[in-house]
């Protein structure tokens, strides 16, 4: 044949096809070959390399060729495209990536101009199910997939795709080492002229600034900065402020948005090839700007979102968008504390990835920013800050002392995304960790490495399955599930030592009495009007001692007062009730008053304050009751604004209690008054733990907080991806605390 010859056949194109099946988005980049081309309407081109911009020159007489930025996603198809280059002794010109629809073609045409007629055009079929056939100069081939073809483009020439399905090929041109004296560009644009040195301004100085910048100073000084004087301005710790900078106001302004995603390309363009993404919400506007911007740069780039939380339906998934195998960019309006870049830098550890810098309107320059950027080593381009527009923070926090690190983490599988509750506590032994988990799978990991010693599967799939805390004594653990079994397992073989199967679903976590051999629990029933129960269970055999039923579901758990042998447990009856350990004879019954249409359930467990014999609960109802232990009357309580689903903590005279009113409560037992409310900005379900001499406790916005018990200051935060919405332990043998998220993920992680 005159004009293809089959160069080699054989070649392994799947990891070089599974390259390009990876960067589907990649398609759509550059659409100008098949909206400017008619012969080419029906393909899609992803550019690998192509002609260097040159406006006096024709295109099909440009010489000169370059990597594009996409290249850099496809360093298998450069790898191939240069290897064969070299092989023939040619160098490498323009390359390309193309698709053809099913059923279609491209055109009868011929490529002229001086660019084609001193260089050799290449095929490799990756995928092509019928075969590709090409016809050049009258003659015809049926490429298959492996093949590379070199075949004559000077020639009238055409393509058909015969089969259902997309054919995927490289073409790419090589200019023989023999015709290289020949690639010269004859015109040549005149040097820029050179950039005149400048006296350094001092910071804020906009003598000189750019019109973007000027514009946007102004915008943000007449439309962004709001004061205080005229209306109530409420900052992230729910106190108020004097003034606040609100960027939305210039995000919804469309000719302002633009020139914002301008200065962007103006203050990062050098870092190229990237991918930008941000946090919701004020990241979207700001980050679809880029993108479109980017687009009409002619330098389209891969742009994601990162969720605040999980969806809780279809893939629950925490990053809207793919992210691709180059450096990160994350954008956001402002950097104070950096929360919400760390939130974000959280979530990319967990996919492995890193932030190479990030781009904020306004740097505050704030200490807890500037600790955050120290810390992770993390550059930020800023174009303002506060300074310039005469602001400053008032009462700037320092950064906080504490500064932790993960050691490990585990993640079951098949979590439940949709149920953001309390669920499995997780308890060690100081040699492992124990949890409960979705899946329906009882988890026992090392407490080294987090790697699995066993694992327990309970009798059904559902839903729910494992939210019950483990509780461990003398080798053994026990724990309740919603197939409505109390289990008890050997803690160093995970085998069942015995199991109660009298309930249909169990969310109660256990409290052991090991001085009288009990363990009490709550039970669950699809019986109308027998909904519930409270029942002690022999440890050595789970024998049923004594139970009470109650009208409705019993999902609380049981607290246990061991010097004076009571138990005290709620119910959704609105009820509190008080037994003896030994017999079950009950006390007596607190009943929640809840008003109209207010839920007054109790779904967790009490505490104890043993030195004012009192009962602390909190409630569904929104309150935290304090009642006497011997009367079963309310001695004091406390309203919150919204439901209370946690345990209280109880440490001399002060408990603590979270709320879904995004509150800690601090309470003083003594004086029967409310010490401290400290606003964490999300629901709290994690109950607080007195751990090494500290307070912690976990939120839905993923942070675990660190307390100071005599001064109930925040001493120190750790950023998880996930609500946290259960209790944390510390393992004192290996340093580690953990932090169970409502995903099922592990976390163990170490103060410094």
């Amino acid at each position: 044949m005159k004009y293809f010859k089959l160069i080699r056949s054989g070649i392994d194109v799947a990891p070089l096809l599974e390259e390009v099946s990876l960067q589907e988005q990649a398609w759509l980049l550059n659409t100008s070959r098949q909206d400017k081309i008619r012969v080419q309407r029906d393909t899609n081109t992803i550019f690998i390399s192509g002609p260097v911009a040159r406006p006096d020159l024709n295109v099909n007489e440009n010489q000169e060729s370059k990597l594009t930025a996409v290249s850099e996603l496809f360093p298998r198809a450069v790898a191939f495209m240069t290897g064969v280059a070299m092989e023939m002794n040619s160098q490498l010109s323009r390359a390309t990536i193309v698709r053809l629809k099913p059923k279609s073609r491209v055109s009868r045409h011929i490529d002229i101009g001086s660019y084609y007629l001193i260089r050799d055009r290449f095929h490799l079929v990756l995928y092509s199910s019928a075969g590709s056939v090409l016809m050049s100069g009258g003659e015809q081939v049926r490429m298959q997939e492996g093949e590379l073809w070199w075949f004559d483009n000077k020639q009238y020439h055409e393509a058909h795709n015969e089969s259902h399905e997309w054919r995927v090929h490289y073409i790419f041109d090589l200019l023989p080492a023999a015709h290289g004296h020949l690639a010269v560009n004859g015109v040549f644009l005149p040097p820029e002229p050179a950039a005149e040195s400048k006296p350094d301004k001092p910071p804020g100085d906009r003598s000189a600034a750019p019109p973007t910048l000027d514009l946007l100073s102004s915008a943000i000084r007449e439309r962004a900065i709001v004061r205080g004087e005229n209306q109530r301005l409420i900052s992230p710790k729910g106190v108020s402020n004097s003034w606040l900078i609100d960027l939305r106001r210039l995000f919804m302004d469309a000719k302002l948005l633009d020139a914002i995603a301008g200065l962007f390309w103006e203050k990062c363009a050098d870092a190229m090839p990237f991918q930008v993404g941000g946090m919701e919400v004020a990241a979207i506007p700001l980050l679809s700007a880029i993108l479109i911007k980017a687009v009409a740069r002619g330098t389209p780039v891969n742009g994601f979102i990162v969720r605040k939380e999980r969806k809780t339906h279809g893939t629950g998934g925490l990053i809207e968008g793919a992210l691709i195998d180059v450096p990160i960019v994350v954008v956001d309006d402002i950097l104070n504390s950096g929360n919400s870049l760390e939130k974000v830098r959280v979530i990319l550890e967990g996919e492995k990835k890193t932030i190479a810098f990030a781009f904020v309107l306004i740097d505050y320059h704030s200490a807890k920013g500037k600790a955050w950027r120290d810390k992770h080593q993390i550059p930020v381009r800023s174009p303002f800050n506060l300074a310039e527009f005469g602001l400053s923070i008032e009462n700037p926090e320092p950064p906080l002392k504490a500064v932790f690190r993960n050691t490990w983490n585990f993640a079951a599988p098949d979590p439940n995304f949709f149920h953001r509750v309390p669920k499995s506590f997780p308890a060690t032994d100081g040699k492992r960790v124990y949890f409960g988990s979705d899946c329906g799978f009882f988890w026992c990991l090392n407490a080294r490495d987090g790697s699995v010693a066993w694992k327990f599967r309970v009798n059904t799939k559902g839903h729910k399955n494992l939210w019950s805390a483990p509780a461990l004594h003398g080798g053994k653990i026990y724990f309740g599930s919603y197939d409505g079994n109390v289990y008890c397992l050997d803690a160093e073989s995970g085998l069942e030592v015995w199991r109660f199967i009298g309930a249909d679903w169990v969310g109660s976590s256990p409290a052991l009495a090991p001085e009288l051999g009990l363990l009490f629990i709550g039970l669950e029933f699809a019986v109308e009007g027998k909904r519930g129960s409270i029942v002690a269970l022999k440890l050595e055999n789970g024998e049923k001692v004594w139970e009470h039923m109650t009208k409705r579901y019993t999902h609380a758990s049981p607290a246990y007062w061991p010097e004076r042998q009571l138990v005290a447990c709620g119910s959704n009856d609105n009820e509190m009730f008080l037994f003896d350990a030994r017999s079950g004879a009950m006390r007596w019954r607190f009943e929640i008053k809840a008003e109209g249409d207010e839920k007054g359930s109790i779904r967790h467990a009490p505490a104890f304050d043993v030195k004012r014999g009192h009962l602390v609960t909190g409630c569904a109802d929104g309150r935290i009751y304090i009642v006497d232990v011997e009367t079963g009357k309310e001695v004091w309580s406390v309203r919150t604004d919204n439901t209370i689903y946690t345990v209280p903590l109880v440490v001399d005279d002060t408990a603590y209690i979270g709320s879904t009113d995004k509150y800690l409560y601090v309470l003083d037992l003594e004086r029967r008054v409310v010490k401290k409310k400290l606003y964490v900005a999300s629901k709290i379900f994690s109950p607080p733990r007195l751990l090494e001499g500290r307070i912690y406790f976990g939120a839905c916005n993923g942070m675990v907080y660190e307390l100071d018990p005599a001064t109930a200051e925040i001493t120190g935060t750790h950023q998880l991806p996930d609500a946290i919405t259960n209790a944390l332990t510390y393992n004192a043998e290996t340093g580690d605390f953990y932090a169970l998220t409502y995903v099922n993920q592990l976390f163990a992680f170490a103060r410094r």
